[in-house]
């Protein structure tokens, strides 16, 4: 987490004193809500989504043309993914990385890789936390 605010910080005060320009990271799906199975990753990837949406009306209250994407995908086969369960609708990196690509040359504020995922979280915010709290929800389901 602290890595990722230095970064943006350090980004978002080099185009303020430029007059402006577009900064893109890469998140998660699970920062939508708090999976049981990764609460660590799910509230880091939580804090991301917060601290761009914060950067980005700061932006707009001082008047500088800094433009944010919150690029959020969902599991992608890396290695880091190898050998540690199942996960379900696992994307291929080369898929990815397209996608990614496309963004960035077509920027969106917030974009869900993958429709499929895009779908799940539509749903997910849906779920009341009464429910969600219950459901047991598991990456080797």
């Amino acid at each position: 987490g602290e890595g990722f605010v230095r970064m943006v910080t350090a980004a978002f005060g080099y185009f303020r004193s430029h007059g402006g320009g577009r900064i893109a990271v890469i998140s998660s799906i699970a920062g939508t809500k708090g999976l049981g199975s990764a609460p660590a990753y799910s509230a880091t990837k939580r804090m991301q989504n917060t601290y761009i949406d914060a950067l980005a009306q700061l932006a707009r209250m001082e008047g500088y043309d800094i433009r944010f994407t919150d690029i959020r995908p969902g599991f992608v086969a890396t290695p880091l993914l190898s050998g540690d369960g199942r996960y379900p609708m696992l994307m291929r990196t080369e898929k990815v990385a397209a996608r990614i690509m496309h963004v960035l040359r077509h920027p969106r504020r917030r974009v869900v890789i993958d429709r499929r995922y895009a779908l799940m979280v539509f749903f997910w915010k849906l779920i009341p936390e009464w429910l969600w709290e219950r459901l047991k929800i598991r990456k080797d389901d």
